[in-house]
Order: structure tokens, then sequence, then C-alpha cells
């Protein structure tokens, strides 16, 4: 019964703060007990004094004993509790005990009533009356933080009253009947003291755990600020170096004759500009993983495939820097996203070549239970177990404080754990400093039934350029001449426009709209390249198609782009890439239907 009564109290509070509010409610009734114990000896002692005359003192003194005793007892188990150390279990046993200690207590005082009952002295009857139900009223706030602990005493001392009373005639009857209704009200009262004592409890338990949440936010927004600000900076000193670079070139450019000199110097810009790029193209593949705009595109494939391509790409790097590599063979089928997972060994055999300087870079799987694990192994430099857990981290190069960019950019393990996130892949790193470590991707396995036999190249349509229009919009006039040089060179009819209302005035004044539009993504006026070629489709026909570009690395401007169902470009693009694409788009062009 009292476990749906405190079962009752607690239906709106979490198991958690529950188990945390029982705890404090038997450290608070251990807490009272000195005071109940002080009552208990002086009432007895009273009760010794008043009846002494008038009760045998077989019976008083035995009685009084009794009470000294167990008060005695109640003492050493609450010097028990103090050294133990209170879980849930313990915190349920105690609370038992100290129910239990209570429940003989009011035994003893309920007791009084049958020993020291005289129904015929008006003052002995109406002391023992008020001295029990005193004692009822007066342990309530004391035992009524752990409501069994009060009704264990209360109910045994107030019904043996009423019992007695009963039975002392008519008069009794009435007295019994009004103690069994005070009984209810103090057993009623209780409860609303222990409500109110949870609530309180409770309330102080939530504001204890969201000031903690609160704490525990604002450390996570301190360390993402940090991180945020380190990011920043490598970020900046990475792409100031070859811009600075790429100035110098440029100036030292200017009025040079000599052919070797300006060759030279045009090597040199080739390499900033090959190096600006790589910088931007991992961070804008940071920012597409975080924007949630990458799609795996998942198939059955055999994972040699992906291995023996990496390994025709890495085995002469590592031979030049004197490593032996190895990949062992594999013949099993995964299902993954093949150029996902190419991009992800790329980043990690690079890395390990990158960082070993004697011994070997090995790759290889091992079949696990419904997986496959591929592992990359070297023999560099290691990782410290208080490195082990940053090397994933943006920009984080353990040997390479100084930002040198022949040792690489810091992005590559980046871009790997958020692939990995990306296709739901356990990401495992294993290290011993000056022996070298071990990166360990868990990959599903796949049908070999599944695998079809696939070209090695796709062959497309040749591009012919003759009288196809190529309509270009963006708000920058320089990237506008560039564009517009680069197709002309490749045998476009280019027209050029800054808006939406420039490129809809030069096609009206051309006459005819346009095979293809090149747009921007992010034009003046808060308007979009989306906007612009949605707007002239629905005047030249929707079976004109659209190519986005952009060097917008903000996560909801390439939700944008990634869900408007174009295909998108990041700048700085590469003319070929350029030129490969431009060339799809137009061989997906459905015929104008008139």
């Amino acid at each position: 019964m009292w476990r749906r009564v405190l079962n009752q109290v607690t239906d709106n509070i979490s198991p958690e703060f529950a188990a945390h509010i029982h705890r404090e409610k038997i450290h608070l009734l251990r807490a009272q007990l000195p005071f109940v114990l002080i009552a208990v000896i002086f009432v007895a002692t009273g009760i010794a004094i008043i009846f002494w005359n008038v009760v045998d003192a077989w019976i008083l003194v035995p009685w009084v004993g009794a009470q000294y005793g167990l008060s005695l007892l109640r003492w050493w188990l609450s010097k028990r509790f103090d050294q133990v150390d209170l879980d849930d279990v313990e915190a349920r046993r105690w609370g038992w005990i100290f129910a239990l200690a209570s429940g003989v207590s009011g035994c003893l005082w309920g007791s009084t009533a049958f020993l020291f009952m005289l129904p015929d002295n008006p003052f002995y009857l109406i002391s023992l009356i008020m001295i029990i139900l005193g004692m009822a009223a007066g342990s309530m706030p004391s035992l009524s933080a752990y409501l069994p602990a009060y009704a264990f005493y209360v109910t045994p001392a107030l019904i043996s009253l009423s019992w007695s009373l009963a039975g002392i005639g008519d008069q009794g009857y009435i007295l019994a009947i009004l103690t069994l209704v005070f009984l209810g009200v103090n057993l009623m009262f209780a409860r609303n003291v222990h409500d109110s004592l949870v609530q309180s409890l409770r309330l102080r338990f939530e504001n204890l755990a969201l000031v903690e949440q609160l704490r525990e936010q604002k450390a996570i927004a301190e360390q993402a600020n940090r991180a945020k600000s380190r990011f920043l900076a490598a970020a900046s000193h990475d792409l100031r170096q070859p811009l600075h670079a790429l100035g110098l070139f440029v100036d030292a450019l200017r009025g040079v004759q000599d052919e070797a000199t300006r060759i030279r110097l045009l090597s040199q810009v080739d390499v900033s500009l090959d190096a600006l790029g790589k910088l931007f193209n991992a961070l804008l593949d940071i920012s597409r993983l975080d924007a949630g705009v990458v799609e795996a595109q998942v198939e059955d494939f055999p994972l040699a495939r992906v291995l023996e391509k990496l390994e025709g790409e890495f085995r002469a790097l590592a031979e030049q820097k004197g490593l032996k590599f190895r990949l062992l063979p594999c013949s099993v089928v995964v299902r993954s996203d093949p150029l996902l997972l190419e991009r992800i060994l790329r980043n990690l055999i690079s890395n390990a070549i990158r960082y070993t300087e004697i011994g070997r870079v090995s790759v290889g799987c091992r079949r696990r239970v419904g997986c496959v694990e591929v592992q990359v192994w070297d023999t560099g430099y290691g990782i410290s177990d208080e490195d082990v857990g940053h090397v994933f981290d943006e920009f984080q190069q353990l040997d390479n404080p100084e930002r040198d960019r022949a040792k690489g950019l810091g992005l590559g393990l980046a871009i790997v754990k958020r692939l990995c996130e990306l296709l739901d892949y356990p990401l495992q790193v294993h290290s011993r400093p000056d022996k070298g470590s071990v990166f360990c991707i868990g990959l599903p396995l796949g049908r070999a039934e599944a695998v079809l036999e696939r070209r090695s190249g796709v062959v497309l349509p040749g591009m012919q350029t003759a009288q196809q229009l190529v309509l270009v919009i963006d708000d920058e006039v320089d990237i506008l001449e560039g564009m517009r040089e680069i197709l002309l060179r490749w045998g476009f009819v280019v027209l050029v426009a800054e808006s939406l209302q420039q490129a809809e005035q030069v096609l009206v004044a051309y006459g005819r709209g346009p095979d293809a539009i090149l747009a921007d993504l992010r034009l003046r006026d808060h308007h979009t390249g989306i906007e612009a070629i949605e707007t002239l489709k629905a005047i030249y026909g929707t079976h004109v198609p659209g190519l986005i570009l952009t060097g917008d690395t903000a996560p909801e401007r390439l939700q944008i782009a990634g869900t408007a169902g174009y295909r998108v470009l990041y700048k700085p693009v590469k003319p070929a890439r350029l030129r490969v694409a431009l060339q799809q788009l137009l061989a997906s062009r459905p015929d104008d239907p008139g």
C-alpha cells in the first residue's frame, strides 16, 4: 500500500530525480532522529514520574527501560548509517530499517493505552490521552519526510489508544472514534507535508541539473569558440601564404622580357593557385559535409577496385620517399559509395605516407562479423594517448606548428571523420609514439551476385559548340569577363549579365533563348542564381538546363544549392572541370519541344 502511495507522489518525477529525492528523504529522516530520541526519552521519563505511584513498578520500569533501550539502538543505527555510502539500494534498505524502528516505538507508545489506562481517574486518563496524541502530532514534522516511518509509528499508537478507549464504556466509544479521526487527519497532513517536501526537492534537483546543463553548454560553447578561433587562424594563415606569394610573382612578372624568367614565374603562379585551390576545395568539402548536402550513392562493388586504383596512385609516391608500400589482396564485395570510400582511403593513405619517414605503409582488410574492416598501417611518428582524440580536428597537425604547406593542410582526417559519420562507418585509430599508427574503418558487406560489370570510363558525346548560346549570370564583372573569354575560346556564343533583369534584356536583344545558363548562387539584392534560372525557364521553356556556380561555404547556402535540383560547381573551378560539366549539361538537354 505504501509503495502505491509513494508512487502516486513521484509519478511525474524522472527516475533519476526520484532516486536522488529518495536518498535525500532518508538523509532528512536521519538528521531529525536526534530530536525524536530526545523527545522520546524526555516524555518517557515524564510518564514514569506521573504514573510512579499508580502503576506497578514491575510494569513501569520495564516499559521505561524498553524506551531507553530502543532509543539507544536507534542512535547506534544512526551512527552506522553515517558510515554507509548511500546508493539507491542502501537508501531503500535504510529507509525500511528506520521505518521498522519507528514502528517498534509506536507499538511501545500504544502499549501505554493498556498498561497505564486508569479510566476511573480523569487526571491520569486525560494525561495519558494527551501524551499519546501529542507524541503522534509532534512526530509528524520529523518523520513525514519518509511516510512509512511516520505511518509505522502513529498507526499502532493511535489504534491501540482507540481500542483501549472503546473498552471503557459509552463515552469511551466517542473518544475512540475521535482518536481514529485524529489518526486519519494526521496521516493526511503527513501526506501533504511529504508531498510539499518532494516537490521542493524536485525543484531543487531540477535547478541543480539545469545549472549543470548550462555549465556544460557554456563549456561546449567556449570550446567551440576556441576551436572556431583556431580554425579561422589556421585557415587565415594558410590562405594568406599563397596569396602573398601570388602577389609577389604577379608583380615580378610586370615588365619581364626574358622568356625563361617569365615561364619560371608563371609556373610559380600555377603552384600558388594550385595551393589555393586545394585549400578552398578542402574547406568546401567540410562545409558541404557539415551542411548535409553530400548524398551517398551506395552500391555493391568489389573493394579491390578501389584499393587497386589507390595502389597505382600512391605506390610511386611512397617509393619516392624510400618507403615500402604494401597492398594486401582483398576479394570481398562491399556496399558503399565508391567515390566517398575512395576519398576516405585516399586521405588516410596520404596521411600515412606524409607522416612516415622510414619503414612501410600497408593497406589490407580483415573480415569481421557482418562487415569487413579496412586497415591502413604505417611505421611513422605515432600519436600519444592525449593527442589521439584531436587527430580528427580541423587544421590539426601534431608535428607542424609552423603550418608548412608541404606537410599538408590538416584537413584530411577531419574530412575522413565527417565522411565516416555520413556513411555510418565505425572509425578507430590505434597508435604508439615512435612505433606507428593504424586507422580502421568498418564497411558493410555487399552481395557478390549484385555486382555488375561496368565500363571503366564514361564516353561523353562530343560537344557541338557552334551556335550554342550560353548565358552567364554573375555580379562580379571580372568573373564575367573571364567566363566570356574561356567560353568564346571553346567556340560558344556567349551572353553575360550581372542580374536577372540584365539577363532578360540581353536575351531580348539577341532574339532567342539560351541553350544553357551558368549562374552564380548569390546575386545582388538578396537574389539567387536559382531564382534567375527558374524565371528564365518560365520564359524560354523548361528544357533550358542550368548550372549553379558558387564560392559560398555557408552551410545554409549549400543546403539551398544542394536541394534545388541543379548541379553545383564550387569556385574556384578548373576550366577542364567546367568544360566537362558544361558538356554533360548540354548532352542532357532534351530536344526543344517547339
